[in-house]
């Protein structure tokens, strides 16, 4: 495996820790985590996408805890737009063999 061209398998992979926000959003970034441990593309992709997925679990939450005052509606909006356009982003760089870092999170995605 070529670490400068990751092959199309490896795009998939990487492509569906991103997309993985519809469904599964933290058990399929984690499955292809320990299981395509030779892969730094994949890898990478998929450290991303499970502290990224794992952040705006979090801000969703704590945006429906704020329904009580009434601005967690709009900032439940606001959360969900930047998680669909980000995870979008992703998916697009990730079947492009392009490396991608998630705004807030890259930080501590790299240090897992």
């Amino acid at each position: 495996m070529n670490a400068l061209a990751p092959s199309g398998e490896e795009k998939l992979l990487a492509a569906l820790c991103h997309g993985s926000a519809l469904f599964f959003p933290i058990l399929l970034p984690l499955i292809i985590l320990l299981l395509k441990r030779d892969s730094l593309f994949v890898r990478n992709h998929a450290r991303e996408a499970l502290v990224f997925h794992l952040f705006m679990i979090l801000v969703m939450f704590l945006c429906k805890l704020l329904f009580i005052v009434l601005i967690g509606f709009l900032l439940l909006g606001i959360a969900f737009l930047f998680y669909a356009v980000t995870t979008v982003i992703a998916v697009i760089r990730s079947l492009s063999g392009g490396e991608y870092r998630y705004p807030f999170t890259s930080q501590w995605a790299r240090n897992l």
